[in-house]
């Protein structure tokens, strides 16, 4: 139980107990209110360093009742270092890149991951976010299960994924009647549940569900767009002649490459793949990763081992890039939206940049997101993955149908046009 203290030997200005207790009541004050005075250990810190203000609730009049939640957004753990990225862990990890561990295999990484998982799910099915406000008037929630990259490894446990997603579906509309809901990376695997087909046909199985008019999407329209966009703002991306595509035959790369055939059909794209899905004159196959290298251009949308572009480009290290000389390469530029941003060894090839693409960006004072709706992503502070924002921007617009399975590229434009709307850029290349 949390106790309030009152007394002047703990308020008083002249107590030493005003600067040296970090009390539960202090803590739960900087939760509920977070322009109050916080400090991580003890007061007297603010003190010192000059950050101490006032303890005041502001804004009660105007704040949006406690028990409103009008979209979920439903994540999983990513990682020993997704862990370290709670503001519980370490506040000052909630924003930036992961913290790697680049001396631990992923397999060692996954099993810790799954022994904690394991754990956590002896007391806890879900582990809840700080909520946000959506255009001043709805309010949004990131609530991740206790599901390890493992669990979306191993096929054996796809069905407790997906039970486990399903279930948290129902809590929460019981809890505050949400009927929003998005799938966050890999909730919304093929493998999985077949880009959250499944997961719709189990929401309106359940008996509870059935006719709650529960709307599941997954956001991949907003991140085709965003990819789509990306590519053609490049510089001089008009006079392009090719790219070299890894990913190509997932739904996104799918929807991109569609759109560009359309917008470009001059343009040649060269696909990683051993399977054959884009039936067009200008769309080639090749099971050679190193040919990369002859493309200005190259789009990652897949995960692939680090070892592997290792290998593909052995070879070709310290290699120039000049026409004048016996090995040129073309390649200058590789953009990747693949998550989590994995950056590929390019030692020896000074001429080629690695940049990550897909994510979004938002003002510090935009009316359209307010809150915590970028903590724990990986992300700098207000930058949100475009999958995110397309089940926010699906919620505003009342999208009344689901978003799972395969992309309608038809549906890019509009998302795209409606981000926009709502302040939302592609971050920028610092090319």
């Amino acid at each position: 139980m949390n106790i309030k203290y009152r007394h002047p030997i703990f308020t008083s200005q002249y107590s030493p107990f005003q600067y040296l207790f970090y009390t539960p009541e202090f803590h739960l004050g900087h939760h509920a209110f977070f322009r109050a005075n916080y400090a991580l250990f003890m007061p007297i810190w603010d003190k010192m360093f000059g950050t101490w203000r006032t303890y005041e609730k502001t804004d009660t009049d105007r704040l949006l009742p406690a028990k409103q939640q009008d979209f979920v957004f439903i994540g999983h753990n990513a990682g020993l270092a997704h862990f370290a990225s709670c503001p519980e862990w370490d506040v000052y990890a909630a924003y930036g890149v992961f913290g790697g561990f680049k001396y631990l295999p992923y397999s060692v990484e996954f099993l810790l991951c799954n022994i904690i998982g394991a754990f956590c799910r002896l007391f806890l099915s879900a582990y809840t976010c700080s909520r946000y406000m959506i255009n001043d008037k709805l309010i949004g929630r990131v609530i991740c299960i206790c599901r390890t990259p493992i669990d979306y490894i191993n096929p054996k446990r796809y069905s407790l994924v997906n039970n486990d997603i399903v279930k948290l579906i129902k809590g929460q509309h019981k809890a505050y009647g949400t009927t929003c809901f998005g799938l966050g990376n890999l909730n919304k695997m093929k493998q999985v549940n077949d880009g959250g087909q499944l997961i719709s046909d189990m929401v309106k199985a359940d008996p509870y569900l059935k006719d709650k008019d529960i709307r599941v999407w997954t956001g991949d329209t907003m991140t085709a767009a965003s990819v789509y966009h990306q590519l053609a703002d490049l510089p001089n991306f008009d006079n392009l002649e090719s790219i070299f595509f890894v990913g190509a035959n997932g739904k996104i790369g799918n929807a991109v490459c569609k759109q560009l055939l359309v917008d470009r059909p001059d343009l040649k794209i060269e696909i990683y793949s051993l399977s054959h899905t884009l039936d067009h004159p200008n769309v080639t196959y090749t099971s050679e990763l190193s040919n990369l290298l002859n493309h200005q251009v190259v789009v990652l949308g897949k995960q692939l081992a680090l070892r592997k572009y290792a290998k593909a480009l052995a070879p070709f290290r310290g290699a120039s890039s000049k026409k004048s000389e016996l090995t040129p390469y073309k390649c200058r530029l590789i953009i990747d939206y693949t998550v989590p941003f994995t950056p590929i060894d390019l030692t020896g090839f000074k001429n080629i940049e690695h940049h990550q693409i897909a994510v979004l960006e938002t003002t510090p004072n935009s009316k359209f997101l307010k809150g915590h709706f970028d903590i724990g992503f990986g992300l700098e502070q207000d930058q949100i993955y475009p999958c995110h924002a397309g089940c926010i921007i699906n919620t505003v617009y009342e999208r009344d149908t689901d978003e799972v399975g395969e992309i309608c590229v038809k549906d890019m434009m509009t998302m795209w046009k409606r981000g926009l709307e709502l302040g939302l850029r592609n971050k920028k290349l610092e090319l």
